[in-house]
Formats: C-alpha cells, structure tokens, sequence
C-alpha cells in the first residue's frame, strides 16, 4: 500500500473532481438522458479505479435515482431546492 501525502490527495481530488464540487452543495446530476438535482453530503476517492464519488441527499426520493455518482456527472446548482421554495414557483 502506497502512503500519499495530504498534499498528494488533495490533487487526486482535485484532477477526478473538474466541477470542484464540495460537499454541502446542491448540484444537478446528469446520468445519460435523465438529470434531478441532489446535494452533496460526502466526496469518496476510489484510487483504485480513479474516480471521485459523490454520496447524494436526493431531493425527490419519490424516483428511483442513484444515491452514489461519479463526482463528473454532477455540476453545482444555484437553483432553489424545492419548487416553491422562497417563491420560486
């Protein structure tokens, strides 16, 4: 097992997270030809397969969407979260 850096993880992150999101923000998820937007409660880096996973907090759990994505797929969201929400809509 290799020992890496904090500086070292901090540029795997980095490099697998081109969207910079963070954990804490609401971001739309795009997954082929469907997308639903979700918030960030936790960034997971898989070093084995090189990728940044980002772990969901759906907001319309009433549809069945992954609560793990690549962390590329999601792009932050300045959007309100929930459609009536500060009178959006």
């Amino acid at each position: 097992m290799t020992n890496l850096s904090n500086r070292d993880i901090q540029r795997l992150y980095d490099q697998f997270n081109p969207n910079n999101i963070k954990t804490g923000d609401r971001v739309l998820v795009s997954l082929g030809d469907r997308s639903f937007p979700a918030r960030i409660v936790g960034l997971d880096l898989d070093l084995k397969n090189k990728k940044l996973f980002a772990n969901l907090k759906l907001l319309d759990t009433s549809k069945r969407n992954p609560i793990r994505v690549d962390a590329a797929d999601c792009t932050v969201s300045s959007g309100a979260m929930y459609v009536g929400h500060h009178n959006n809509g």
